[in-house]
């Protein structure tokens, strides 16, 4: 990612990640490498159960399980034709029953990509997916109220 436009970390909100636990289904695998070779084999959209706390809001990307994402982050990925390969999921709480629609990204084709200036998938020293976004990315998901989520500026060359 070139350019003078400074990039972004896009991170979940710590407090508000505390107040979920999805669980998990054995067909799909939590490694993020496995998650990505399995992802066609997999079923067109599934649901997971979660339990969460009164104070949580649905964000709109969550990485603590999957690498999940709303509809309105979809929809910026598309406006900047950003090519997604994404699975349905509906997510639902234990207790209350209250639903939330997301999508599973598959992220191998978004890791070190040199095509794309917008949005691009780095893997951590842990081993983890994030993402990394240009101001105008940043800007356009800002526009469009996204919640949960915090954007902290890259200091390394992207």
């Amino acid at each position: 990612m070139k350019g003078n436009l400074p990039y972004f970390y896009i991170k979940e909100n710590f407090e508000n990640t505390r107040g979920i636990r999805i669980y998990t289904l054995e067909n799909i695998p939590r490694n993020i490498d496995t998650l990505n070779e399995r992802f066609y084999e997999m079923p067109r959209e599934f649901v997971l159960e979660i339990e969460k706390t009164k104070e949580f809001i649905f964000p709109d990307l969550m990485m603590n399980v999957y690498p999940l994402i709303s509809e309105r982050f979809r929809e910026v990925l598309l406006l900047f034709d950003i090519e997604i390969f994404v699975k349905r999921v509906v997510l639902i709480d234990k207790e209350s029953r209250e639903m939330q629609s997301y999508y599973l990204l598959y992220t191998k084709n978004l890791l070190n990509t040199d095509f794309n200036n917008f949005f691009k998938a780095v893997r951590e020293e842990n081993e983890k997916i994030s993402f990394i976004v240009n101001l105008d990315f940043a800007e356009s998901l800002i526009r469009r109220d996204v919640k949960g989520i915090e954007f902290v500026e890259v200091e390394e060359s992207v």
